[in-house]
């Protein structure tokens, strides 16, 4: 089953509010008296790719409970963590760097570390993941 991440507003404010202001200083950089048109298109290009990016991560953020395994996917990111693999697993807040759009998370640990993520529904995602982990450790609160 497919669970898209939970999504903070104040994070899309801070994502998409930086792509504004730094569309709207780089169109003021490329209307002045001075600009250069390789300095134009080195800015064009740099606020393209980082636009492509952040929505590239916005809108591929998402958790999947396959057959046999846990894939996380954010962007760039895909990871693939087998159900024998998972310990334990409980609701956290912690803010560390991770592919989760939302402070409302969930701390996976496995056999060879720990992943933060953020589905919608954190109950449910919990509960089914239960099931698919009878041996793991997995609190609902």
């Amino acid at each position: 089953m497919k669970y898209p991440s939970k999504k903070d507003v104040w994070l899309g404010i801070i994502l998409w509010g930086s792509i504004g202001y730094g569309v709207y200083i780089s169109t003021m950089a490329l209307f002045a008296e001075n600009a250069s048109v390789s300095g134009m298109i080195i800015t064009v290009v740099i606020n393209l790719l980082l636009i492509l990016f952040i929505g590239w991560v916005w809108f591929t953020t998402y958790y999947i409970l396959a057959e046999k395994e846990l894939v996380i996917r954010c962007g760039p990111i895909n990871k693939r963590i087998p159900y024998h693999e998972i310990s334990s697993a409980h609701k956290t807040c912690n803010p560390l760097s991770s592919p989760a759009l939302s402070l409302k998370r969930i701390n996976i640990t496995y056999q060879f570390g720990m992943a933060l993520i953020s589905p919608k529904n954190r109950d449910q995602f919990l509960r089914e993941l239960s099931e698919r982990c009878p041996n793991a450790n997995i609190k609902y609160d």
